[in-house]
């Protein structure tokens, strides 16, 4: 379902308005903090990761540090996902109202790439003249769903998914060409197919309707393909920072043996494959798998090793190739990690854990799980859970969405074990 961020604070409570950079606010829940002065902004980012770590006693007590700002403020927003519906007569293409089948229409946002807007304002009218009706879910009539894209900063390209109900779409193909001679910047336009009932948004199958089907950017030193239906960051600016904070915070030196946890195409692998002997990465999605390897082929690395499957699965399956592991990277989607998950990562006894996350809540709750392990000294494992020791948040600007680094220290007696934690924007 697209509607980016239910607001948690109201919106009657805000001390120091600004004026809009937004016409549709406050519409428009997609960036509920657009009204406040920036410094406003990132007090109630950082007032949110304390609220969801205050919720769990052996948390609460955690320091939370400033934010971190995002280094671009508007148009930074290289993944867009609205959904289209006919509203009064019209083709409307928007978020939800959290909550509801409603949708606000966005003619132009102020954190899309001007690229994207152009092209929205494009399709609404075509898809009107073609005759190309929207999907709605209330009663399962229509065809065309969402519109994905995903812009590259640094090919200056755009990618468009049109996500549809039928295979049959004898109109998109001329979309497809109309788009492209349109705008030279539009790269390619691939059809989804999605035939179940409701607001899921992807469906199993993909076919191209013009130009090529996957996107390039550009990611610190790495060249990373990105297929329409896998996941990227929405703001690769602060992506970037991330990346180079996690491998900052790895501290390799060569010998390690790394397990990447849910890593998508393959970015932080990656990069810490620079400074690894090995990298282990998994993820759930097969196309992403698929992606990461040809990631790592483009990009001439040829010690990360790549596979498919449920993540608890391949984790034991993993540990009985390599029993030694030195470090686990995990960066789970919004939901956070698996029971099943969780316990076989303890499993593998790394001394360190990095774990990236996009949602303060899970996050909480995860870092909950790992602090009750660890109460108080076993026969098995002698461990003590530490106080914080270090702390960082980036974040979105204007959404509620935020990046955390947060550092903790688990401590052995023989060594040193450290859960370093970020949220990130998805």
């Amino acid at each position: 379902m697209v509607s980016r961020f239910t607001n948690h604070f109201r919106r009657s409570d805000r001390p120091g308005h600004r004026p809009l950079p937004c016409p549709h606010y406050p519409n428009c829940f997609g960036c509920p903090f657009i009204d406040l002065p920036y410094p406003e902004q990132l007090i109630r980012k950082r007032q949110r990761v304390i609220d969801a770590f205050g919720r769990y006693p052996m948390l609460a007590q955690l320091e939370v540090a400033s934010v971190t700002p995002s280094p671009r403020r508007l148009g930074y927003r290289a993944r867009v996902k609205l959904v289209v519906r006919r509203t009064k007569g019209e083709v409307a293409a928007g978020l939800y109202v959290p909550q509801s089948h409603r949708v606000i229409d966005i003619s132009s946002c102020p954190v899309h790439p001007r690229p994207v807007n152009l092209v929205v304002q494009y399709l609404k009218r075509k898809v009107q003249e073609l005759g190309i009706v929207p999907y709605d879910e209330r009663d399962d009539s229509g065809d065309l769903r969402y519109l994905d894209f995903r812009y590259s900063f640094a090919r200056r390209e755009l990618s468009v998914t049109l996500v549809t109900r039928y295979r049959d779409f004898p109109q998109g193909v001329l979309l497809a060409r109309s788009l492209c001679r349109k705008f030279s910047f539009v790269s390619g336009v691939i059809q989804n197919i999605n035939d179940q009932r409701g607001n899921v948004i992807w469906g199993n199958s993909f076919r191209s309707l013009a130009g090529r089907d996957t996107i390039l950017e550009q990611m610190g030193n790495l060249k990373l393909v990105f297929p329409a239906g896998v996941f990227s960051q929405s703001n690769p600016f602060t992506a970037r920072k991330l990346y180079e904070r996690v491998y900052d915070r790895a501290g390799l030196t060569g010998g390690e043996t790394v397990l990447d946890l849910y890593c998508g195409v393959g970015p932080i692998s990656l990069y810490l494959a620079a400074a690894a002997r090995q990298v282990w990465a998994v993820d759930d999605s097969e196309l992403s798998i698929m992606t990461a390897k040809q990631n790592a082929r483009r990009n001439g690395v040829g010690n990360c090793r790549f596979f498919a499957g449920d993540v608890a699965a391949m984790v034991s399956q993993v540990r009985q190739s390599q029993p030694q592991i030195d470090l686990i990277v995990l960066n789970p989607p919004r939901r956070g990690v698996q029971p099943a998950a969780l316990e076989t990562m303890l499993a593998v006894n790394a001394p360190r854990i990095i774990y990236v996350s996009c949602e303060p809540t899970s996050l909480a709750r995860d870092l909950d799980w790992f602090a009750h392990c660890f109460p108080k000294p076993k026969k098995s494992r002698r461990w003590s859970c530490c106080k914080k020791v270090n702390t960082r948040i980036t974040c979105n600007r204007n959404t509620g969405h935020d990046f955390m680094a947060r550092l903790l220290e688990i401590r052995n007696r023989s060594a040193a074990t450290q859960v370093f934690i970020t949220v990130a924007a998805a």
